[in-house]
């Protein structure tokens, strides 16, 4: 079986929240910069407690109100999604949820304390924006003064918005795991031995 080692586990979370730029701007969208901005307000003093398990709690809180995990969770599974039984899904998407909060909270604790402030948006579609952010007030040296974060915001016909991304560099979270995802599936037969061998490594590694 193809195995997801921690190494390249840290590296996809890492990535998706260090360095610089995204596309030149086509135009941008007030409504959803408010809305990341609003989340951003409120994460920043829930992640400066200290406590690391108080920390990792507020960023599951936070994935649980803010992004659309049953997207992304068939996104991240590619063609795959439409060959899953139902017994399959029943226990995908639940394990997908903690998994990516393994993830979420990987990547924030390195930004643990900071101020994070909307820099500006592209408006790609009604539906798809992308929201640009960096650190407000970084320390001097700080490694993560001149980095760029960016989040996928999806707007449904009523206009509700959610998080489905997040990144920097053009390098993102779910296509990351979508790849990785898909070549566990591939390895394994496809179909639907495939996604039971992605279920047995998803567990795996939340048991590590």
């Amino acid at each position: 079986m193809t195995t997801m080692t921690r190494r390249s586990f840290a590296a996809c979370a890492a990535a998706c929240f260090m360095a610089a730029g995204f596309a030149q701007p086509a135009a941008a969208d007030q409504a959803a910069e408010t809305y990341v901005q609003n989340i951003l307000d409120e994460a920043t003093p829930r992640l400066t407690s200290g406590d690391q398990q108080a920390m990792f709690a507020a960023v599951d809180e936070l994935v649980d109100k803010y992004v659309d995990m049953r997207r992304v969770g068939r996104f991240v599974l590619g063609r795959a999604a439409r060959q899953m039984t139902d017994e399959q899904a029943a226990e995908y998407f639940p394990l997908f949820n903690d998994y990516a909060k393994m993830v979420y909270r990987n990547t924030m604790e390195n930004y643990a304390g900071q101020r994070l402030a909307v820099t500006g948006s592209v408006d790609r579609a009604a539906y798809d924006i992308i929201v640009n952010s960096k650190i407000a007030n970084p320390a001097p040296g700080d490694q993560f003064a001149d980095a760029i974060i960016h989040w996928r915001i999806y707007r449904d016909r009523e206009g509700n918005m959610s998080i489905f991304d997040a990144g920097a560099n053009e390098i993102w979270l779910a296509i990351e795991q979508q790849e990785q995802f898909t070549s566990i599936i591939a390895n394994n037969g496809g179909g639907v031995k495939g996604i039971d061998a992605l279920i047995a490594e998803m567990k795996a590694r939340l048991n590590e």
